[in-house]
């Protein structure tokens, strides 16, 4: 009974640590839009004008008529994102905190259930932001400030780190599991 404590514990520290590896960087990556606010202000600008689209795909009116050359628009989803990776990484920091002080207790399931909201909301931003609206409707795919790759690997480990999170736990032990000793 008291290694399955254990292994609960382990469990429940793990998960809440990785929800704050998560929270911390959605935290970092707000912050430093924030502090370098003109490089990535430029990739927003440069995606949503479609204005350095690889020679490949110039002169096609019918997506280039997707752009949105209007600088106010630009500022507006900048902060945008800047808020929603903010705004995420809060919640994602919160449901790590709420879980680190809920290590086994029965009330530890909703700092996961806190952690899915918040993860939801990175690979909201992340994957269906970026990837969809700005690599498919925008075509960041063809132009040369892509950042589909980065989007896609964001979102792909968050949604993992989701799912481990929320996993019911391994609870017990069968005896010829134990180590010997």
């Amino acid at each position: 009974m008291k290694c399955n404590l254990c292994l609960v514990s382990v469990q429940h520290l793990s998960k809440a640590t990785i929800a704050f590896f998560v929270g911390f960087f959605c935290l970092l990556v707000g912050y430093d839009n924030i502090i370098d606010f003109n490089t990535n202000y430029q990739f927003v600008n440069s995606v949503l004008s479609m204005d350095k689209m690889e020679p490949f795909f110039s002169d096609n009116p019918t997506l280039e008529a997707r752009a949105i050359v209007n600088p106010t628009f630009h500022l507006f989803a900048y902060w945008v994102i800047i808020i929603g990776e903010l705004f995420t990484g809060l919640i994602c920091m919160s449901a790590s905190l709420y879980m680190f002080a809920s290590i086994n207790k029965p009330r530890f399931v909703t700092g996961q259930v806190i952690y899915l909201v918040g993860a939801t909301f990175a690979v909201l931003l992340w994957y269906f932001g970026f990837a969809v609206i700005g690599g498919e409707y925008f075509s960041m795919w063809a132009n040369k400030m892509n950042g589909q790759m980065k989007a896609y690997t964001f979102s792909m480990f968050i949604l993992i780190t989701a799912i481990y999170v929320y996993m019911p736990e391994l609870k017990k032990i069968a005896k010829n599991d134990l180590p010997n000793g």
